[in-house]
């Protein structure tokens, strides 16, 4: 599929564009930044530099690739995920790939989940599909990475802890599991009353010259009838297992990370000490590359799951680098895939 070239995108897919550079630049990022760095300075000042310098030379290089080869196998489920919510749109599957992959590489770099925007854009730019879409695919792939997530969190600490297993993390996993599967089951009143909230909110002149808020005011209909129409039900078993699988990857890909600088870890304890970094890195906290913030919650996660401060605190920043190294080459053979079609 061609891409259209800068000047012809249509103007909504600007609009979006234009608020992710207003929402990178702003008093908000700057805190996150400034709270990011003060907390990989302080989690790298409590590593052994011995230690760590041992574990970066013994790091099994097999096992880095093959982590590197399941990141791309998350990238695909990811795809089939939303290739069930575009089916009308014909997007052939490469161009949809390369979408995912730029939208996981943004994600990556992007303060406070802005990178989520870069979906909607290059959804619009590549497949031509409209923002609302764009919008309504986010949404509802972001409430199964919830449940999904909230199922595996609670799973995995009753297999690790039994009956020692916090009634207090089961309950907040509960709770988040709950939360999550209602709100799938009634977005278009969500929606509905998001948009009332939002007229009211942006009634004043100022507002109402931002151009994604004067978008999205002149589109609440047409949202509201996106969220309507589309069978939650009838696609909920597919973006399941698609959930499911995108989510099994990665986990995986998390316990190949720490196995391939030879800490001994099982994975279902993994999978439980991981959602620490999961949550920061899935919730609008993060600054800049999401270091600090996801080495934050990792650290925390491994440690409540009886692994070292030390082995923590790195494996944290191993992953963080495999996995920032192996999004952005996928989203550079992507993109030099797609140029050299156009050529």
């Amino acid at each position: 599929m061609t891409i259209p070239d800068q000047n012809r995108i249509p103007r909504n897919a600007e609009a979006v564009l234009e608020e992710r550079k207003k929402r990178i630049l702003n008093v908000k990022t700057l805190v996150f930044l400034i709270v990011s760095v003060f907390i990989a300075y302080f989690l790298l000042g409590k590593l052994d530099i011995a230690k760590t310098w041992d574990s970066i030379r013994n790091a099994d290089a097999v096992m880095v690739i093959v982590s590197c080869l399941v990141y791309s196998a998350s990238n695909f489920f990811k795809m089939l995920r939303f290739r069930l919510m575009l089916g009308d749109y014909g997007i052939p599957l490469f161009d949809l790939y390369a979408i995912t992959s730029y939208h996981n590489f943004y994600n990556q770099i992007m303060p406070a989940r802005t990178g989520e925007l870069t979906f909607v854009y290059y959804l619009k730019k590549i497949g031509n599909a409209d923002v609302s879409k764009g919008l309504h695919i986010l949404v509802v792939t972001r409430i199964f990475d919830f449940i999904v997530i909230s199922a595996f969190f609670i799973c995995s600490i009753i297999f690790v802890f039994g009956a020692r297993t916090s009634m207090a993390l089961i309950a907040a996993g509960a709770a988040f599991f709950i939360i999550s599967i209602i709100a799938l089951f009634n977005l278009k009143w969500i929606v509905i009353l998001c948009g009332r909230i939002l007229r009211t909110l942006t009634k004043n002149e100022r507002m109402q010259k931002n151009r994604l808020v004067g978008a999205l005011r002149g589109r609440i209909d047409v949202l509201v009838h996106e969220f309507s129409s589309f069978k939650t039900a009838r696609f909920v078993p597919a973006l399941a297992v698609t959930s499911i699988l995108t989510w099994s990857a990665l986990y995986f890909l998390f316990y190949l990370t720490i196995r391939s600088f030879g800490i001994d870890i099982g994975l279902i304890q993994s999978v439980a000490g991981s959602t620490g970094g999961v949550l920061t890195n899935v919730l609008p906290i993060n600054s800049f590359g999401s270091f600090g913030t996801l080495e934050a919650g990792w650290t925390g996660g491994f440690i409540l799951v009886g692994m070292s401060e030390q082995d923590a605190i790195f494996t944290g920043f191993g992953y963080h680098f495999i996995s920032f190294f192996a999004s952005a080459a996928i989203a550079l053979f992507c993109y030099v895939v797609t140029i050299a079609r156009k050529g």
